[in-house]
């Protein structure tokens, strides 16, 4: 016994793929216990064997950490059966990488479980392909927020959902003023980098649960949920200065310049799609266009 679990223990160590070994119990924190890590799992993750021994699989989750993953490995734990997961751990430098993570359950000689090995794969790459994938089909191409398939495929979800809960959403037009002058004036180069300036703009004054995309070459569409019509004056605001400021650092010609004019509403029950509240956004900035001409 003693030289089949020393031929073992060399199969192990040799082997391509990380293994990781944990005491059946306890399973709550500060378990379960790591008990095992060949030097595969030690290249993965980033840690010496010294610092997994006695600590807790747990040290290599983080906050993007799919919880619904952690269930199912938590059950299959529980239930002592087999079980494979994709999981986002972390990297001992803070990196996140992806492992196909196989759960298998270990039993003593009276057969009893004992102890739990899982064996891991590094699927990061696999991952980044898929992700370079998707960005390709919802994304467009020159901005990089959603194209305008994606952008009411995904909105039209968000306003069911705000409608549902009785919570504000509001619409917002955003129209690139004048891209025939620039596109005439300064050539296709420089007005496609003006419009991924202002993509940017948008991008960084959003929240993650905010919903952005191109509708047209001169158009942009966002849905804010959660937000009533003075905080998306807030956001509106906030884009148009980080609009200003990412101008100036790209250090374009004299009067290479865009501003975005913007048309604002709360969708309400009677829009029954985000193109409905959008129209009504588009009629507000048309509006706006009328009272400005008529002040003039």
């Amino acid at each position: 016994m003693p030289f089949q679990l020393n031929l073992f223990r060399q199969i192990v160590d040799h082997a391509h793929d990380a293994v990781m070994v944990t005491e059946v119990a306890p399973l709550q924190p500060p378990g379960p216990i790591i008990v095992y890590v060949n030097p595969a799992m030690c290249r993965m993750s980033g840690y010496d064997a010294s610092e997994l021994l006695g600590r807790s699989p747990r040290v290599l989750q983080g906050p993007l950490t799919d919880p619904a993953a952690l269930l199912q490995l938590s059950a299959a734990l529980r239930d002592g059966r087999q079980t494979t997961v994709e999981l986002l751990n972390y990297h001992r430098s803070g990196t996140p990488y992806w492992a196909r993570l196989h759960l298998l359950p270990l039993f003593d000689e009276s057969g009893e479980l004992s102890h739990f090995a899982a064996l891991q794969q590094d699927t990061t790459a696999r991952h980044i392909r898929s992700e370079a994938l998707y960005r390709i089909v919802v994304s467009d191409e020159a901005s990089s927020l959603f194209n305008r398939q994606m952008f009411f495929d995904v909105g039209a979800k968000c306003m069911q959902l705000a409608l549902r809960q009785g919570k504000p959403l509001a619409a917002v037009l955003l129209e690139v003023d004048d891209l025939c002058r620039l596109s005439k004036s300064y050539g296709q180069l420089v007005s496609q980098m003006l419009m991924r300036i202002a993509a940017q703009s948008i991008a960084a004054a959003i929240r993650e649960s905010d919903v952005a995309g191109r509708l047209s070459p001169q158009e942009f569409g966002l849905l804010l949920p959660e937000t009533g019509e003075a905080e998306a004056q807030v956001v509106l605001a906030r884009i148009r200065e980080r609009l200003s400021a990412g101008l100036i650092e790209a250090g374009l010609p004299d009067g290479a310049y865009l501003e975005l004019r913007a048309g604002l509403c709360l969708a309400g029950a009677g829009d029954r799609t985000p193109e409905q509240a959008l129209e009504r956004a588009r009629g507000n900035l048309r509006g706006e266009d009328q009272r400005s001409d008529a002040g003039g």
